[in-house]
């Protein structure tokens, strides 16, 4: 039987994945700059995410959510033609999935734009932790409250 504090962190790790897809999926976040669109929304980005809960050597839970690690550039406000284009290779699936010519004239006029112009980050990280923040005050906090004040009263009524 799970103790109260392994359902809270469950319930934690859930809430944490339905508030980063919500983030992904706002537009004020999430849209890029010199488009107006969202390109997040429907992302493989949002698709791959995933959380867990594991314990450390010290018994204590952890919830970690896991990103595609290309979010660091999505996050990243790349300055006007600083230092190599991103690699072709890296805006197939992307041009592909948008319905964009994959050959490499297309290709390489896209990198060298991204290149040329840079691009202005996205606050997914800040948005997510200043939420969270407010999910720690207004719920999580309590639960963890609640399932720790659950287990000491079984442990000392045993």
């Amino acid at each position: 039987m799970k103790k109260g504090i392994d359902i809270a962190m469950e319930r934690i790790a859930d809430d944490l994945l339905a508030l980063s897809a919500l983030v992904l999926e706002d537009d004020t976040v999430s849209a890029n700059r010199k488009t107006l669109e969202n390109t997040l929304r429907d992302s493989q980005l949002r698709d791959d995410l995933f959380a867990t809960v594991s314990q450390t050597t010290g018994d204590d839970p952890v919830v970690t959510a896991f990103f595609n690690n290309y979010v660091v550039f999505l996050e990243w406000d790349r300055p006007p033609k600083y230092g190599y284009p991103p690699p072709i290779d890296a805006l197939v699936d992307w041009a592909s999935k948008r319905g964009i010519p994959t050959d490499n004239e297309t290709l390489y006029a896209i990198r060298h734009a991204i290149w040329r112009d840079g691009h202005e980050g996205r606050p997914i990280f800040a948005t997510i932790s200043r939420e969270s923040e407010k999910l720690f005050e207004e719920e999580w906090g309590p639960w963890l409250f609640e399932a720790i004040i659950e287990d000491l009263t079984k442990y000392f009524n045993t």
